[in-house]
């Protein structure tokens, strides 16, 4: 290094490893630093930095706005989310408040690239990653309707899967323990050297959550329909329901309009992904996905009775929350949700509707820092409200 003053501050301003049992740790940068100097007598010599963090502290109203959207309740909103942002560094965020008859508010904040600082507008798509579960879900249950798949039927008699059928028990696996996750998978297998693995238990005994399950029932339907699955889901999901910007592969347009996200860090480009996966690949808008929500909360595009069967308790997580078909269902202190949340390697979203307050909400995030703000500190300001005055 050539001689002079220098200033050492930490790369990031925030510490977290990507371990969910670990503390965000904000860095104040302001503060976190070192000076000194090299001149012609200074040797080698180790630069220790005291790290100065930050504290979030939010105020949460005691009651939740989601059913008061006045002008005041959504300036307070938007300070809010964006003050979560700055701390969790989180680039671009995209909400969409909905009722019954469609968005009741839409918003966008900070950048779809944290670089070029290129602003998230109505037309960003994000990453959604398992919320593509309760997508491809629907589509499923439209072909059970008209008996292409029966529900009940162990799959191994539509397609075997061999990476598995040395376990006799996944002869037992159906389409609904897919969509519910009762099927004893891995949430990703790890292949021996055989390429096999393991059931984790019995096939409809217990929950277990599972995105290989939903790949495998992928190329079920691909096989009994003869068709790639874009084109059931053309068939199934997006023509009939009128979608716009529901894209499960990388196109070029996909390329153009997508959030690029952080990563450890560092700016990344979106995904590019070529074969569409039924349990993550979901690139759309907040506002764009609300038309798919409206349908659920509506019961429209499904007969009642494969509503009834969409929202049974199939399988209990714990005692507030239990598993539908393709929909996670609970209760809190306003009453019973139900919806999905999705963690990819850069984002997170969640999609959440209450039936008694005839509210829901959609909100995308482009850092995996993202996932307090995103499924902690937004449905309480939101919905569940606080009695405490801060967190």
């Amino acid at each position: 290094m050539p001689l002079g003053e220098y200033v050492s501050m930490p790369y990031s301003k925030y510490h977290w490893t990507r371990d969910w049992d670990q503390d965000f740790i904000r860095i104040n940068n302001n503060r976190s630093k070192a000076l000194f100097e090299l001149d012609s007598t200074t040797g080698k010599q180790r630069q220790d930095i005291i790290l100065d963090t930050l504290a979030l502290k939010l105020k949460i109203p005691k009651a939740g706005i989601i059913t008061n959207l006045d002008e005041s309740n959504k300036r307070k909103l938007n300070e809010f989310i964006l003050k979560n942002l700055k701390y969790y560094q989180i680039p671009g965020a995209s909400l969409a408040i909905f009722n019954k008859n469609g968005i009741i508010f839409s918003e966008n904040y900070g950048f779809k690239n944290p670089i070029s600082r290129e602003p998230v507008t109505a037309r960003t798509l994000f990453e959604v990653g398992s919320i593509t579960k309760p997508v491809f879900t629907f589509t499923v249950l439209r072909l059970a309707e008209k008996q292409k798949i029966d529900l009940d039927k162990p799959l191994y008699h539509y397609l075997p899967f061999k990476d598995v059928a040395h376990d006799d028990r996944y002869k037992l696996i159906t389409a609904r323990h897919v969509l519910s996750h009762q099927t004893g998978f891995p949430n990703w297998a790890h292949r021996n050297e055989k390429g096999q693995f393991d059931l984790l238990f019995e096939p409809g005994t217990k929950f277990g959550y599972s995105g290989e399950a939903f790949e495998y029932l992928k190329r079920v339907v691909v096989h009994i329909t003869g068709k790639d699955i874009e084109t059931n889901l053309e068939n199934e999901l997006i023509n009939p329901l009128d979608l716009q910007n529901f894209y499960f592969k990388t196109t070029d347009y996909v390329q153009k309009n997508a959030a690029d996200a952080i990563y450890r860090g560092i700016p990344s480009k979106i995904r590019f992904i070529e074969e569409p996966g039924m349990a993550y690949s979901l690139v759309t808008t907040s506002s764009d996905f609300i038309d798919f929500a409206l349908t659920i909360a509506n019961r429209k595009g499904l007969t009642d009775e494969m509503y009834t069967e969409m929202f049974k308790n199939h399988i209990s997580v714990n005692e507030n929350v239990y598993r539908g078909l393709g929909l996670e269902i609970g209760s809190d202190s306003t009453g019973e949700f139900y919806g999905h949340s999705g963690i990819t390697r850069d984002f997170v979203s969640v999609y959440k509707y209450y039936p008694d307050l005839e509210r829901g909400y959609v909100f995308l995030t482009n850092n995996i820092t993202g996932l307090w703000l995103t499924l902690i500190h937004l449905n309480k300001f939101l919905v569940t409200g606080d009695t405490n005055k801060m967190i």
